[in-house]
């Protein structure tokens, strides 16, 4: 079985939990995908999907059009597709290698969204990676770009490179002082935005967050990558200096939110998810500090964030629970994985 890139233990061992880089792209012979109807929607799918399946990436195609929203929401929880694609009608798809860190999204906000996404600090090579299977689909397919604006998309702020990229951090510290408040302020008018781990629109839990370049246009890739890997550098730096204060000489008040965490997630018997993010939380930052043992079973602990999600936890047990009783799903789960 090949392992996912959440389950990598690279995802415990810094504040960053993974790089990713999206890269938007339109078909010049095709209306965008606002304005689709189905009959031309199935042949931008058709067309798409004949082109990727030509790179040899080893990519599965599902198209979303007619699976349960059950089922297009574990999607989701895996970072695979995103909320307007949960929602949307018309004929879609998704296509995706095994370790789920290749995708491609079809008839999305825009025809293609190419996304590639690595465990831990490794922004370069995700963009290399998207790259290559971008001049491998242009080899076929005809993109909609204009001299001077760029590659042209549906929303237009991503007009122009098309790229979106991003760093997934768990930034506890920074959360529990309110400095993070700060800098979220300040972002905005360098070109960056902060938001939850599932991007716009998400709520932050666990204390773990998405940082992304929010300007396209007037900017080259590299540039976009640079200033991003120097803005992230700081956030971590921060990060590290006051988990470095505030945890010296094994600050009480942290080893008990530890192990505070630790006892409930290894005898809980039913638990809400956003405090089951929380202790996680408090728990990955124990493994880092080296306080508590790595859950058991070659998991990481975000693969468990990942995996505690409502529709994934229970395809994941194969018990279709709602209410309460998911609740008691989850703490059996967790508890499984603390033993």
């Amino acid at each position: 079985m090949v392992m996912k890139w959440f389950e990598q233990a690279e995802v415990d061992q810094s504040t960053i939990i993974s790089s990713r880089v999206r890269l938007a792209r339109n078909l010049d012979k095709y209306v965008f995908p606002t304005r689709l109807n189905p009959a031309t929607a199935k042949h931008t799918l058709e067309d798409i999907w004949s082109a990727a399946s030509e790179t040899q990436r080893g990519l599965s195609f599902l198209e979303l059009t007619n699976i349960p929203p059950w089922e297009s929401s574990i999607l989701y929880e895996r970072h695979l597709i995103s909320r307007d694609m949960v929602q949307k009608n018309l004929p879609r798809g998704l296509a995706y290698c095994a370790g789920e860190n290749l995708s491609l999204l079809i008839n999305e906000e825009d025809h293609i969204r190419i996304q590639s996404v690595s465990a831990g600090n490794n922004l370069k090579a995700v963009y290399k990676t998207a790259m290559e299977l971008d001049d491998e689909l242009s080899k076929t397919l005809d993109y909609a770009f204009d001299d001077n604006f760029g590659f042209l998309t549906s929303c237009p702020t991503n007009t122009g490179t098309g790229l979106r990229a991003s760093y997934m951090l768990h930034i506890p510290f920074l959360e529990s002082t309110g400095m993070l408040k700060a800098q979220a302020e300040m972002l905005p008018k360098m070109g960056f935005t902060i938001r939850g781990a599932h991007g716009e629109g998400s709520e932050p839990r666990g204390s773990i967050y998405q940082i992304s370049n929010q300007v396209t246009l007037g900017k080259s890739e590299d540039e976009t990558i640079a200033a991003l890997e120097r803005l992230v550098e700081q956030i971590v730096d921060k990060e590290t200096q006051l988990r470095h204060q505030i945890t010296k000489d094994l600050n009480p008040e942290v080893l008990d939110a530890i192990w505070r965490a630790y006892g409930i997630l290894t005898n809980c018997r039913k638990i809400p998810l956003n405090e089951a993010m929380k202790l996680l939380s408090d728990i990955r930052l124990g493994v880092i500090m080296g306080i508590v043992s790595p859950p058991t079973g070659e998991r990481t602990i975000y693969s468990i964030m990942t995996n505690i999600q409502d529709n994934t936890l229970q395809t994941l047990t194969g018990q279709a629970q709602d209410g309460r009783h998911l609740e008691v799903l989850r703490a059996d789960y967790l508890r499984e994985c603390f033993q």
